[in-house]
């Protein structure tokens, strides 16, 4: 039996894994149109300033394809013909599956703003985005970066790293308001400018300028323009499946592949994994789960499914970190869903950014975590979620969830704000 798998990003490489430890003489292929070897990807800010190379963050050796005996495919699928299994690709070279697994991942979001195809436009998702902004920060003196999320906060560093100045235009309130409270994304957002960032509130992109065909400016909303010579765009992603819209697979309204509990499509023989995979969430809520370890867990099992195992996908419980400058980031469970009954129990540690939100319902059961400043165990936070601890008894406990001590003052409870 022939096993594809379109995709070499985490989900891909996984589901790669699963399936050969299950199907030891297996013929496996991967096809990928970024890149020749798996590597991760938050990783790549890293190599963009210097302090990892490309080799430094791909967690297998080069010759890990080679021993574990995976075909590779450097290409792009522009068709799919599920009634032959039959993938086309642009050179016009043909592939054949008995089972396929589509695992392609997402492409940055551009809703179509005058002036987006000038040369100096980007994103920040790709192997490819990054030799792109490798290049043009080189010589760029000013730039502008669109979008207030991870991703966007990931360039502004990266860029005020390399000596370019840097205005951020968020068109919320308040830093990444789907993950932070207006508290907590002030404080970011404070962090930011102690950093040299100019950051625009409540201010979006209307338009980017150019002159001979380079970007020159942005033009903003409040009707302001902002000279630049590099525009980053990080306005979130949706799924790679436009080239499948003929292809007779259901997708969502985001483009998103939809699959049932095993990961299979509407389509015999083929499964779908990662961001490109429209799932069931806890709340009944249909669309993609964009997060590493979602993508590695669905790789897992359609790795599995492919070979027959027919394992069911579950979402754990939610949980992520991150690094805002200086300022750790750790949330799990379940924080701004808003719903009927939570409130939040908050403290900010004296003369500090560091603080801490926890969601609980009315009987006192604790849902989710969101803190900041310092690093926590993501792991013990789940755990007291899962056995619905209560806030009083997680407050007493709290401490025992912090493992950064031996560098910062020693974690305390110092008030208890209720009802937030």
């Amino acid at each position: 039996m022939k096993f594809v798998i379109i995709g070499n990003g985490v989900a891909g490489i996984n589901a790669a894994n699963s399936l050969r430890r299950r199907e030891p003489d297996a013929d496996i292929t991967i096809i990928s149109k970024e890149s020749e070897h798996f590597f991760s990807r938050t990783a790549l800010m890293y190599v963009f300033c210097g302090q990892m190379s490309a080799r430094d963050i791909e967690p297998y050796e080069r010759d890990y394809y080679q021993k574990m005996k995976f075909k590779r495919i450097n290409g792009e699928i522009v068709r799919l013909d599920s009634d032959s299994k039959t993938l086309h690709l642009v050179d016009q070279n043909t592939v054949v599956y008995d089972r396929l697994l589509i695992a392609a991942g997402s492409v940055p979001n551009m809703i179509g703003w005058p002036g987006q195809e000038l040369d100096g436009v980007g994103n920040f998702i790709t192997w490819q985005d990054l030799e792109w902004l490798q290049k043009k920060a080189a010589l760029a003196k000013r730039a502008v970066v669109v979008g207030g999320g991870l991703v966007g906060i990931e360039v502004v560093e990266i860029l005020l790293t390399a000596g370019i100045d840097v205005t951020f235009l968020i068109r919320e309130d308040w830093y990444w308001p789907i993950a932070l409270d207006q508290t907590e994304g002030d404080i970011v957002v404070e962090q930011m400018r102690h950093h040299g960032c100019d950051v625009r509130l409540k201010t979006e992109c209307s338009e980017i300028l150019g002159r001979d065909g380079k970007v020159v400016g942005v033009a903003t909303s409040t009707g302001e323009t902002i000279d630049c010579d590099l525009a980053v765009f990080t306005i979130g992603v949706r799924p790679q499946t436009d080239w499948l819209s003929d292809s007779g697979l259901e997708r969502d309204r985001s483009g998103g592949l939809v699959v049932d509990d095993q990961l299979q499509t509407n389509i015999a023989d083929i499964y779908g994994a990662g961001d490109c995979t429209s799932v069931v969430w806890f709340n009944d809520v249909r669309r993609p789960e964009q997060l590493w370890y979602t993508s590695r867990d669905q790789g897992r099992i359609a790795g599995l499914n492919l070979a027959g195992a027919e394992k069911i996908y579950k979402r754990g419980t939610f949980y992520n970190s991150a690094k805002f400058f200086d300022l750790e980031y750790t949330t799990a469970g379940y924080v701004n869903f808003k719903f009927d009954g939570e409130q939040n129990w908050f403290q900010r540690e004296h003369g500090t950014d560091f603080t801490q939100r926890i969601t609980y319902m009315p009987d006192g059961t604790v849902i989710g975590f969101n803190f900041l400043g310092r690093r926590w165990d993501h792991r013990l936070l789940i755990e007291w979620i899962e056995s619905k601890r209560k806030l009083e008894w997680v407050i007493d406990h709290l401490a025992e969830a912090n493992y950064d001590e031996e560098l910062m003052p020693r974690f305390k409870v110092v008030a208890a704000e209720g009802g937030r």
